[in-house]
């Protein structure tokens, strides 16, 4: 389950879908919204970006 490596902290790779387009995103977890089903990272330029929990493919 991937919602324990979010949990963790520290650095990861995340690959998901985003208009049908697969990508990859390495940062830092900001925050989980488990609400909303929204996880927020901060990638190595320091820009925050918000991803679908269903949208994810991989957790590296």
């Amino acid at each position: 389950m991937f919602l324990k490596k979010l949990a963790q902290g520290g650095l990861i790779t995340v690959e998901y879908y985003k208009n049908g387009v697969l990508r990859t995103l390495k940062g830092r977890v900001r925050r989980l919204n488990l609400k909303d089903q929204l996880v927020s990272l901060m990638d190595e330029k320091k820009v925050l970006h918000s991803i679908h929990l269903s949208g994810i493919k991989q957790i590296h």
